[in-house]
C-alpha cells in the first residue's frame, strides 16, 4: 500500500462520553479482528485527540478500554449551558466561513473566566498513558483563537503532546485556551466535530462521530464529505441509539463514562463487518 493509500481514522469530538464511546468502539472492532493499521494516520479533534494520542502511545486498546470502564475519577464534570450554546450559534449565524466563526468564538474564549489552565492540564496528563509523541502518525486539530484558523498539530511541530491535546480539547466558555508557540488555541471542534475534510492522502477514511450535530453548515458531515474526493472510500460511524442512551444528556458528565464505553464496545462489534468492508474496498 502506498503512503497515499494509507488508512485514515478520523476520531471526532464529543466530550468525556466521546472519549469513552470511541475507545469502546475501537475495542469492539478489535474483538472482531478489525484493527487500525500501524501505518494509519489518526486524525483527532477534541475528545478524538485524546483517543488518538492514547492509541498512538502503543497501549493496547483492551487496556485503554478497561481504563474507561473503571471510571475516570481524575476528570472534572462540567456542563455546557444554554447561554454558551446561544453564543456559539450567534457566531456561526453571522459569519460565512469557519475561520470567521473561529475568530469570534476565540475572542469569547479569551475573555471568559473559566478557571486555571494548570488544573485543566493536570487532567489531560492523567488521560494520556504517555506524554511523548510516538512514531505513529497522530495528528490533532486546534483553532487559533485570534485568527480562527485551524491547525493540524503533529510530532514534527516539536510541541508538547499534553499541551497539543489540551488545546484541541479547550472547549470555549468551559475550559481556558491553551498557549502553543506563544499563541492561544481553542477546541478544534469549533470548526467541525470531525474535521474529516482534513484527512490527508487518498486512502480509505473511517470516521467515528460521537456528535453528529453541528451548529454550522460547514461543520456538517455531508459538507465535510463533499470536500473529499468523490471516489474516496469513506465510512462514518455515528453513535447508536443504545450508545446515546448510555451517554445521557450531558457529554461532560464523568459518571456515565463506563456505561458509554460498554455501549460503544457492543456497537463496535456490530459495526465491524461494515468497517471491514469499507477497508476492503480500498
Amino acid at each position: 500500500m502506498s503512503s497515499a493509500a494509507q488508512q485514515v481514522w478520523v476520531l471526532g469530538g464529543g466530550g468525556l462520553t466521546g472519549i469513552a464511546w470511541q475507545t469502546g468502539m475501537l475495542a469492539g472492532l478489535a474483538d472482531e479482528g478489525v484493527l487500525l493499521d500501524p501505518s494509519a494516520t489518526i486524525l483527532g479533534t477534541s475528545a478524538g485527540s485524546t483517543v488518538a494520542a492514547q492509541v498512538g502511545s502503543g497501549v493496547p486498546i483492551a487496556e485503554l478500554y478497561e481504563r474507561q470502564l473503571a471510571g475516570v475519577d481524575y476528570e472534572i464534570s462540567k456542563g455546557l449551558s444554554g447561554g454558551s450554546l446561544l453564543r456559539y450559534l450567534s457566531a456561526y449565524l453571522f459569519t460565512r466561513t469557519p475561520v470567521a466563526a473561529g475568530r469570534r468564538i476565540g475572542a469569547m474564549a479569551i475573555k471568559a473566566k473559566v478557571g486555571p489552565i494548570a488544573e485543566r492540564r493536570a487532567v489531560i496528563e492523567q488521560r494520556l498513558p504517555q506524554h511523548e509523541w510516538s512514531d505513529r502518525d497522530v495528528r490533532v486539530v486546534a483553532i487559533d483563537a485570534l485568527t480562527g484558523e485551524a491547525r493540524v498539530i503533529t510530532r514534527a511541530d516539536g510541541l508538547n503532546l499534553v499541551d497539543a491535546v489540551a488545546a484541541s480539547c479547550a472547549i470555549p466558555l468551559v475550559w481556558p485556551p491553551v498557549e502553543l508557540d506563544g499563541r492561544l488555541y481553542i477546541d478544534g471542534g469549533m470548526r467541525s466535530s470531525l474535521n474529516m475534510d482534513l484527512a490527508p492522502g487518498s486512502g480509505p477514511v473511517i470516521a467515528l462521530s460521537p456528535s453528529s450535530a453541528s451548529l454550522s453548515r460547514f461543520g456538517r458531515i455531508e459538507a465535510q464529505r463533499s470536500r473529499l474526493a468523490p471516489d474516496r472510500v469513506v465510512e462514518v460511524v455515528s453513535m447508536s441509539d443504545e450508545s446515546k442512551a448510555a451517554q445521557g444528556k450531558n457529554s461532560l458528565d464523568k459518571s456515565v463514562v463506563p456505561a458509554t464505553a460498554a455501549a460503544g464496545r457492543e456497537q463496535g462489534r456490530r459495526e465491524a463487518a461494515r468497517v471491514a468492508a469499507a477497508l476492503g474496498r480500498a
